[in-house]
């Protein structure tokens, strides 16, 4: 793609490319941790072994409650109910929610990036392998849920809150009319997907551009969807000891990191359309 004024559809990944996950989770998952740890007096590395092995089997590091289905916690109050249970952990579960108040921030540019964009008309969609509550959540958080014209999630967990009648009470405070929801095995890299975005918003793929941190995701499925790719630098920027913490919790299975390693082959000579150093640098291409 040559002429930037072909782009009219900019199809964005969020987790380290709008906003920080890594530096924003681990100190908050971390910090629900150490409080968990001290009302249960619990052995630290065990815990952590019982989270990662809930992730594993639910396939997500950022599964909601997690902590109420580890072993420690389910023996520890057998006849309780998970509602019961939760505020049992009420303390754990607010060190994350505080944590995360501090630490989930836009990268700097969004907001003015996204505004210049849909002063030109150009559409703006959001395409993330988080789920749908977890999605939503941050994103009204971060007040930017109306940044989006569409959003583009994986499917809702079967319910795991302490009180499902309120999740569902919540979720329905949202207009879900712009939300599709993806099967898990319609993770990144499908080009399919990323040509099914473009189809639903009548943009053609040689007018879309996708930006996103991940060569082996993002960019590998952009270019075999003959999307011009952008590939977000500066959302890999992550400190060793916060990715070591991070990998230690991680729901990756030997079958999770088999994948991995072939994608990271497969696109070991791919190379982005373009590499920007700040979302800026994106918008002021595409504009």
């Amino acid at each position: 793609m040559t002429q930037k004024s072909k782009i009219q559809l900019l199809v964005c990944d969020l987790d380290n490319t709008i906003y920080d996950w890594i530096s924003y989770f681990v100190p908050a998952f971390y910090a629900m941790i150490d409080k968990a740890v001290s009302i249960l007096e619990c052995d630290r590395e065990l815990l952590l072994d019982q989270m990662r092995d809930v992730h594993v089997k639910n396939h997500d590091s950022e599964h909601p409650f997690a902590l109420l289905d580890t072993d420690i916690v389910k023996n520890r109050f057998p006849k309780q109910s998970r509602e019961e249970i939760a505020e049992k952990l009420d303390e754990a579960l607010y060190q994350f929610n505080s944590v995360r108040k501090q630490k989930l921030k836009l990268y700097d540019g969004i907001k003015s990036g996204i505004e210049n964009l849909k002063e030109q008309n150009i559409k703006i969609v959001a395409h993330t392998e988080s789920k749908l509550f977890t999605t939503i959540d941050r994103l009204h958080k971060l007040e930017s849920f109306d940044y989006f014209d569409h959003i583009y999630c994986r499917e809702r967990p079967d319910s795991n809150h302490p009180d499902p009648k309120a999740a569902e009470y919540w979720l329905g405070k949202f207009d879900l009319s712009n939300i599709t929801e993806l099967a898990f095995k319609d993770r990144k890299p499908a080009p399919h997907i990323l040509n099914q975005i473009c189809l639903q918003q009548g943009i053609l793929p040689e007018q879309t551009a996708y930006i996103g941190d991940s060569i082996a995701k993002d960019i590998l499925m952009a270019q075999r969807a003959n999307v011009f790719a952008i590939w977000a630098k500066y959302g890999t920027q992550v400190p060793p000891e916060m990715y070591a913490k991070l990998v230690r919790i991680s729901h990756w299975s030997k079958q999770d990191i088999a994948r991995e390693m072939k994608l990271k082959e497969d696109a070991k000579n791919i190379s982005p359309d373009l590499t920007v150093n700040s979302f800026s640098e994106a918008i002021q291409y595409i504009l």
